[in-house]
């Protein structure tokens, strides 16, 4: 057990300062991106757009559930099928916030082998899709607001598919003139955009809120799933060759159904390095755990039809496990090391990560509070402003 927590513990200061980071950019790109100018860029099922998807959904801060509500925003504002398989890839396998953790638990070259991987993956999924998948079944049809009600953890409510499509009548009773409301709403009967000091306070709400509230679990799964690896699994378990073919398929498979997020899975392949795994074989499970999970899978079935589902399950799965034994063959070339993280630690004081630590934890607390507080007041009116409520306002 003092193994185990000493292991956590590194682990965790190694992570934290890195988590932090990324989520004040993926704030940043909150805060100035706009989802229906992206939707513009993916109609079509044209190679162009779905290039398009793959780069634009890359640096995105969504997670793997919190993705589908945006996909489904996507492609009922007239993104094509095969974009919106792409972005579906690309989006929840990489983003700041993986690849800093990535960069500071594996080091350099899977902060750019990650990325690579998952648009080159995200590609090669939506020109199969687009081409491959068959007709779109009819229940596909469905509204912006029964589509986010599929969503997970409410992130549905800071989605494309929510921001995409705003109705009449929210506008008429915030802003029309014979509302009572319309000046200490909206200030005047012309709306405005917002400022980007709003911008930048909806950003780092979303980021720090919603964002923060669906990674820590399973970041702290993904620590704690690190420790017990590097604690349990025997020295030399994967050195022989069905230990080496194996954990690829192992990885593949266990990923597929395994709700995990693209930086909470980064621990864990860090914990399997340790243990002996190739780091390809990691490289695998970071690929195909973040972009399938059995609800992702449920909603493509009910969304896209059941052909679509193998068609996207054979993409992800080949495109991970062609990438992984590419990563093992260069990594044998160019003889690259594991990082000091992955290798070996010092156990002394790391006081950059301990204050993150507490950063992190402060953070955290006060966006459950927020979101306890919200759930606590009955109807939010029409004219709320609040950046809680959609970052990109």
């Amino acid at each position: 057990m003092t193994q185990w927590f000493n292991e956590l513990w590194f682990l965790t200061l190694e992570a934290a300062p890195w988590l932090l980071l990324g989520l004040v950019i993926a704030a940043l790109i909150k805060a100035f991106s706009d989802r229906l100018a992206i939707a513009k860029y993916l109609s079509g099922e044209s190679t162009g757009a779905i290039v398009r998807a793959a780069f634009i959904g890359a640096p995105l801060p969504l997670c793997s559930c919190g993705v589908v509500p945006a996909v489904l925003g996507l492609k009922d504002a007239g993104a094509g099928r095969g974009p919106s398989m792409a972005f579906l890839v690309a989006t929840p396998e990489t983003g700041p916030d993986s690849i800093s953790v990535s960069y500071g638990l594996l080091g350099p070259v899977y902060a750019i082998a990650r990325p690579l991987a998952a648009i080159i993956s995200a590609i090669v999924t939506g020109l199969i899709s687009g081409r491959l998948a068959g007709p779109i079944p009819a229940s596909a049809a469905k509204t912006c607001e029964s589509a986010a009600a599929d969503g997970c953890y409410g992130e549905e409510k800071d989605s494309a598919c929510c921001d995409s499509t705003p109705t009449p009548a929210a506008t008429s009773s915030c802003c029309a003139p014979e509302s009572d409301t319309s000046a200490s709403c909206c200030g005047d009967d012309t709306p405005t955009g917002p400022t980007a000091r709003e911008r930048l306070s909806g950003g780092f709400a979303y980021a720090f809120g919603q964002v923060l509230i669906d990674i820590m679990p399973w970041m702290l799964f993904g620590l704690a799933i690190a420790a017990t690896a590097v604690v349990l699994i025997p020295v030399g378990f994967f050195d022989n060759a069905w230990g080496l073919v194996g954990s690829y398929l192992l990885m593949a498979v266990i990923g597929i159904p395994m709700y995990v997020c693209a930086t909470a899975s980064t621990p864990i392949a860090a914990g399997l390095l340790v243990a002996g795994m190739s780091p390809g074989a990691a490289l695998v499970f970071l690929l195909a755990g973040p972009a399938t999970n059995i609800g992702t899978l449920g909603i493509l079935r009910k969304h896209f039809g059941n052909r679509l589902i193998g068609v996207y399950l054979a993409a992800v799965i080949a495109c991970a496990l062609v990438a992984g034994i590419g990563l093992d063959l260069l990594w044998r070339v160019f003889d690259w090391s594991l990082p000091t993280s992955a290798a070996g630690h010092d156990m002394g004081a790391n006081w950059l990560g301990i204050a993150s630590i507490a950063v992190l934890a402060a953070v955290t607390i006060h966006a459950y509070w927020r979101r306890r507080q919200a759930r606590q007041v009955p109807g939010e009116g029409a004219c709320d402003r609040s950046p809680d409520r959609d970052g990109s306002r």
